[in-house]
């Protein structure tokens, strides 16, 4: 599976308004995730796939069920996180659609641990489908586009 990236371009002509309510829902479903990731809240991250989902990422890939527990409690590791969702372009066809978000994920690692700051350039690649409760991913991509790292900071 492969994003075209030509079918985002321009001239862009006006959305339907009656596919508007799904263009947002669709979008919402990453941010969803990057808050329950931030706010310590599994179930909610979980809650926008499919339970067929899966993920492809840093960790391989594999069923979302399996994935999302590896990436998720390794974000918990870290003293705070945040994840800022910035440019996102979808593809929307009819009870399928495609979107490209980009994140800012910030790491702050815990004072005085041997661990280190982190912050990456994310690409998220998510195949959703629209159910009968709602949209959700049933397949997902992370892609890292960049890092830094520096150290944590010292221990109060």
């Amino acid at each position: 599976m492969t994003y075209e990236i030509k079918n985002w371009a321009g001239p862009i002509a006006a959305f339907d308004p009656a596919e508007l309510a799904d263009r947002m829902a669709v979008l919402q479903l990453v941010k969803v995730y990057a808050l329950g990731v931030d706010m310590h809240d599994y179930d909610l991250s979980r809650s926008v796939f499919t339970d067929d989902a899966i993920s492809k990422g840093a960790m391989g890939e594999a069923a979302i069920d399996e994935y999302l527990p590896k990436v998720w409690g390794g974000a918990q590791e870290y003293a705070a996180t945040q994840h800022n969702i910035t440019n996102q372009h979808l593809e929307l066809n009819g009870n399928e659609a495609r979107v490209l978000s980009y994140a800012i994920a910030v790491h702050k690692a815990k004072p005085g641990s041997d661990m280190t700051n982190l912050t990456m350039g994310v690409q998220y690649r998510d195949w959703c489908r629209k159910t009968d409760k709602g949209w959700l991913v049933y397949r997902r991509e992370a892609v890292a586009q960049w890092t830094e790292t520096s150290p944590a900071p010292p221990a109060a």
